[in-house]
């Protein structure tokens, strides 16, 4: 059994399953506290897992723009402000 924090597990991912594929489990930390495992495959257990299509489909997020933020004050101001009252 292997135990990575989750930044570790996130730039070696490829290495770690790997190890999966070995055979061997590994622990999940973030912040020292087991969040979670992986676990190898048992042979046909695969079947178990298939893939189901979202229930709305995805086109939509094609079209989707990000809003445009509006504002009258200049948040330089707001900064300078606030840093004045400290």
């Amino acid at each position: 059994m292997i135990k990575v924090k989750v930044g570790e597990l996130r730039n070696h991912l490829s290495k770690y399953l790997k190890k999966v594929r070995q055979g061997m489990e590994v622990i999940i930390k973030d912040r020292n506290t087991p969040i979670g495992r992986i676990v190898p495959l048992k042979k046909g257990e695969e079947e178990a897992f298939d893939l189901i299509p979202p229930k709305k489909g995805y086109e939509t997020l094609k079209t989707f723009s990000g809003m445009d933020v509006v504002s009258s004050t200049d948040p330089v101001e707001i900064l300078l402000e606030e840093r004045s009252r400290r």
